[in-house]
């Protein structure tokens, strides 16, 4: 089952703009990409690969499900393999909150170096 169409919409232009902001960063610019699967969104980091420059990899850093039933999203975290609910926020009904969250990152989950 995907996204509803207008939902779809808006996630896209939020993470449209949350990448770009990203790659903006005058102290650390992030080359970040998504991808809608279905009812979640994948993020990614992108960056070449320390061996060989001319090679990129994607890093997945965050996951964010939407809920139908209760029409809200939830943000998850990569722990050992496995996406494991953010307990740092609350599930909502703003996709931006949850970007915020992803932004601030105070846990230290989705930024690594």
């Amino acid at each position: 089952m995907s996204l509803p169409e207008l939902l779809r919409k808006r996630a896209e232009k939020l993470l449209f703009d949350f990448c770009n902001q990203a790659a903006e960063d005058p102290f650390r610019p992030r080359h970040l990409r998504y991808r809608i699967e279905g009812q979640q969104i994948n993020l990614f980091e992108v960056r070449r690969c320390q061996n060989n420059p001319k090679e990129h990899q994607a890093l997945p850093m965050a996951q964010i499900r939407y809920n139908p039933d209760l029409n809200q999203w939830t943000l998850h975290h990569l722990n050992d393999e496995r996406w494991q609910l953010y307990l740092n926020i609350t599930p909502s009904l703003d996709l931006s909150k949850l970007l915020t969250a992803i932004k601030q990152d105070p846990m230290g989950y989705f930024w690594p170096e």
